[in-house]
């Protein structure tokens, strides 16, 4: 089943031991554009620090409760790559510049 990326933002993530944040953007590779990391904000948990869970992690999606099951223990999750880590695009990730 194919999922909207703008419709699950927002959706609890669940470790294999517990809830761990929330989903706040998804990385696609530029290269046939699959889906390679969800980025989470663990601010409820881990003091605010946005972490990468591989695509290859995500066992299920539960659209009507708006949650994400991750194979992951939170652990796992707590001592993965940071966002920050991610080779975006810097066209991406600078401010928006208005003009006025």
């Amino acid at each position: 089943m194919l999922h909207k990326t703008t419709e699950m933002r927002g959706y609890h993530i669940l470790a294999a031991d517990g809830d761990i944040g929330h989903a706040d953007d998804f990385l696609v590779d530029e290269h046939g554009w699959p889906l390679r990391y969800v980025v989470v904000d663990t601010s409820n948990w881990i003091g605010g620090r946005s972490v990468l869970i591989a695509a290859a992690a995500i066992a299920r999606i539960d659209s009507a409760a708006r949650q994400i099951h991750v194979t992951l223990t939170r652990d796992a999750i707590q001592h993965g790559p940071s966002a920050e880590t991610a080779d975006i695009d810097p066209a991406e990730t600078a401010p928006a510049l208005w003009i006025f």
